[in-house]
């Protein structure tokens, strides 16, 4: 019987561990996903900064990148 408790115990104990194995896996997912749309925004932004540098009207830009002209704006403003 005390064979049995202690199996059941230490059963018990890894799985404790693996949900915060889990629960830290989450974390990390979510930190490299935030990282990576940080990314791909500021690509985005650099990209719409240099077809309006080169003279693309700002409307037709907000159009391609699906933003509205005052979204563009800010953009370039904001990397100027």
């Amino acid at each position: 019987m005390a064979k049995q408790d202690e199996h059941q115990r230490r059963i018990e104990e890894l799985e404790r561990q693996v949900k915060g194995l889990q629960r830290q896996t989450g974390i990390l997912h979510a930190k490299v996903e935030m990282t990576t749309n940080k990314q791909e925004r500021r690509i985005r932004d650099l990209e719409i900064k240099a077809h309006v540098a080169q003279g693309v009207p700002q409307t037709k830009v907000a159009k391609v990148y699906q933003l509205s002209p005052g979204r563009v704006n800010q953009i370039v403003k904001k990397l100027a």
